[in-house]
């Protein structure tokens, strides 16, 4: 085993420590993605929130514009509506102001 670079205890798993809870890869499947500030929150990537996930084990992500937790598999906000992915082509709504998908020019409205 492996000594965290955080706390230099031998509790450093594959994504996390165990014993100081920093974060190194996300444990999301789908995204994978190496963290790079130690005392994140949740995935800049794909929005997966850390304490949820190592705490509970359940995938959730904050909405940017409500600030309401959601399920990490939904595309739309359940509380106001805002896309998360176009759901048409699954591409990455990136801003609350878009109205429509830059690669399919679906509306997002």
């Amino acid at each position: 085993m492996e000594r965290c670079p955080v706390c230099k205890e031998m509790e450093k798993g594959k994504y996390w420590c165990r014993s100081c809870k920093a974060v190194f890869v996300c444990p999301n499947p789908r995204c994978g993605a190496e963290q790079k500030k130690r005392d994140a929150e949740s995935c800049p990537q794909c929005g997966l929130i850390f304490e949820d996930y190592i705490v509970r084990r359940k995938m959730y992500r904050r909405c940017p514009k409500c600030k309401k937790k959601q399920g990490l598999s939904e595309t739309q906000c359940r509380y106001c509506g805002y896309w998360f992915q176009c759901p048409t082509c699954g591409h990455r709504v990136v801003s609350t102001s878009m109205l429509s998908c830059p690669r399919c020019a679906t509306r997002l409205r």
